[in-house]
């Protein structure tokens, strides 16, 4: 399926991918069944940190968080500062130059594919004790995934990185006080219908906005 898009726009291949998902995703309720599995967290990483005074959080979270930042770090020096890294950006933007170097540029995306699909996985392990393991887990982040990617930039992981924290942040601000906002020009029944479904807006609203202002994105991949 991938290989067919290699020499199309990168959009077309993360729309590619949202529809293989699907069809995997059903594939597996089809032959399995949808009934989610639940994993214990590690009994080592079972309690809370005491942040403040009053303020609990849980360890797991702090590990996923700390798990995130370094697969961040990783992805970071081996795409920039590594050989493989170098091919990996230079087939993205001229495969066919790559390919007449000598470098068998589909062999190298397909490592590719595969290490990202590892890393799908360690990101559902880890999120497995606090979410049930089922088919389409992740499909209420695919399309997160897909707006931090347009806003970030496409192919920069600092723009992801960047991109991810003001998504958060938008989306977490929105959540919290979009309903006392609206208190101001609506009456506090009105302010609680509508505050949730526009603080669900502000992410794609946001997403418009970038699209319109910077077609490439807030951080763009540079070339070297």
């Amino acid at each position: 399926v991938f290989r067919h898009l290699y020499d199309r726009d990168h959009l077309d291949q993360v729309i590619a991918t949202l529809g293989v998902i699907l069809f995997v995703n059903q594939g597996v309720k089809f032959l399995w069944g949808a009934a989610p599995l639940s994993l214990p967290i590690p009994e080592i990483l079972s309690g809370s940190v005491v942040l403040m005074p009053g303020l609990l959080y849980p360890v797991w979270r702090l590990v996923i968080i700390l798990a995130g930042l370094a697969v961040a770090a990783l992805l970071f020096v081996l795409v920039t500062y590594t050989r493989v890294g170098m091919l990996v950006r230079a087939g993205a933007t001229n495969a066919p130059m790559v390919s007449a170097l000598g470098v068998n540029i589909r062999r190298l995306f397909m490592i590719v594919f595969g290490f990202g699909t590892m890393l799908a996985g360690f990101a559902g392990v880890m999120v497995a004790p606090i979410l049930s393991v089922e088919p389409g887990m992740g499909d209420s982040i695919l399309i997160l995934a897909f707006v931090v990617i347009v806003i970030g930039g496409i192919g920069s992981i600092r723009g992801a990185f960047l991109g991810a924290l003001l998504i958060g942040l938008v989306d977490t601000l929105g959540r919290s006080f979009s309903v006392d906002l609206l208190r101001v020009f609506l009456d506090p029944s009105s302010a609680r219908t509508v505050g949730p479904a526009l603080a669900s807006m502000l992410i794609y609203l946001l997403m418009a906005l970038v699209l319109f202002m910077r077609p490439a994105g807030l951080f763009p991949a540079k070339g070297r």
